[in-house]
């Protein structure tokens, strides 16, 4: 298609500027990052995004629509995996795709009505009753994970433990800045290396 992409280390807001092209139209990050947890500051690549004229594309899943809010950040498009946290249970395959209403009629509607990538009845029922618990689960699976984190941290056999919810996360002062909780999810590295880590299995 001719499409043509740069790679950045995302935590840093000059590693965007420089990856800046005549031709960039479109920022793409994940945040926090799978499987490392790292955190991007949304606000500003947003700010970059909009200087050149381009968009910016967020993937939220792991902080969930309640943890942190993109497109109130400047973030143009917000996309979900909605088989993870919205379902929780892993019943259904989905995707969501967040923009304004313009956006969403010029780009997509058409296309999903003539292409056939609409979620089933069923499907979509199940996602909906996922709704219902959301703010529960994520709630509950936070609290779980930032004691989970805290207690590995003392643990003489864990290296490292990256949570965006801890004081010592590499990137605090965006986590503070931008989302209201520490996330579901744990990033850890175990003394041992791969023999290790594979044990922990």
């Amino acid at each position: 298609y001719g499409i043509e992409a740069t790679l950045v280390d995302g935590t840093d807001i000059a590693n965007w500027e420089k990856a800046v092209k005549p031709n960039t139209k479109l920022f793409f990050l994940e945040s926090p990052t799978n499987p490392t947890l790292e955190v991007v500051d949304i606000a500003a690549v947003a700010s970059l995004a909009n200087s050149i004229g381009a968009r910016l594309i967020v993937d939220n899943v792991f902080a969930t629509p309640l943890q942190q809010k993109p497109l109130q950040l400047g973030a143009h498009i917000v996309v979900y995996s909605a088989t993870k946290h919205i379902d929780g249970q892993g019943r259904c395959l989905g995707g969501v795709i967040l923009s304004d209403k313009k956006w969403i009629d010029e780009n997509l509607h058409d296309y999903f009505r003539h292409t056939g990538p609409s979620l089933s009845p069923f499907n979509a029922w199940t996602l909906l009753k996922g709704l219902e618990t959301l703010p529960l689960r994520v709630r509950q699976q936070t609290e779980s994970a930032g004691r989970i984190a805290d207690f590995l941290a003392e643990r003489p056999e864990i290296a490292r433990v990256i949570y965006p919810g801890r004081a010592d996360h590499p990137q605090a002062d965006i986590v503070k800045k931008q989302m209201s909780g520490g996330s579901t999810l744990i990033c850890l590295d175990v003394k041992g290396g791969k023999q290790a880590a594979f044990a922990l299995q």
